[in-house]
């Protein structure tokens, strides 16, 4: 055996030792990126879901004037977020909180007060999807 073959098996398991590594390496920062994503949508999620409440508690607080068949949205100048009242009957209507066109949104059901004559929300009215049948009516972006 010459002195120029020892060694060689050695390098040999070395080299595929750094080709494995750099596999693991790359897979692992696939995964990272997948789950970079993930985080980057659960944030704007959060953040949208937030904004929508918030619009929704701002919304409850506005006087509306609520005439029947009428939608008026309103855009808070500081935040940007929108509310918009949609009267179903002179007694029920429909309060809708985002933070702007194509966003995730929260609604509200209220109801008026027959003594004060101001909208109130109805008892176990919040809701996360738009109760109304026609799509148009919800998906509007005044």
């Amino acid at each position: 055996m010459s002195l120029h073959q020892q060694g060689s098996g050695a390098l040999t398991g070395v080299m595929i030792l750094l080709a494995m590594s750099a596999a693991l390496l790359h897979a692992t920062r696939g995964q990272l990126d997948a789950s970079l994503a993930l985080v980057a949508d659960e944030r704007q999620f959060i953040r949208q879901f937030n904004l929508a409440e918030s619009a929704l508690a701002w919304g409850k607080q506005l006087a509306w004037s609520g005439q029947n068949a009428v939608r008026e949205c309103r855009t808070e100048r500081d935040y940007g977020w929108r509310a918009c009242l949609e009267s179903i009957t002179a007694q029920r209507a429909l309060l809708r909180g985002d933070s702007g066109a194509g966003t995730l949104a929260h609604y509200q059901w209220l109801e008026v007060n027959e003594e004060t004559k101001i909208w109130q929300t109805a008892p176990h009215g919040w809701i996360d999807f738009c109760p109304l049948t026609s799509a148009e009516r919800c998906d509007k972006d005044d």
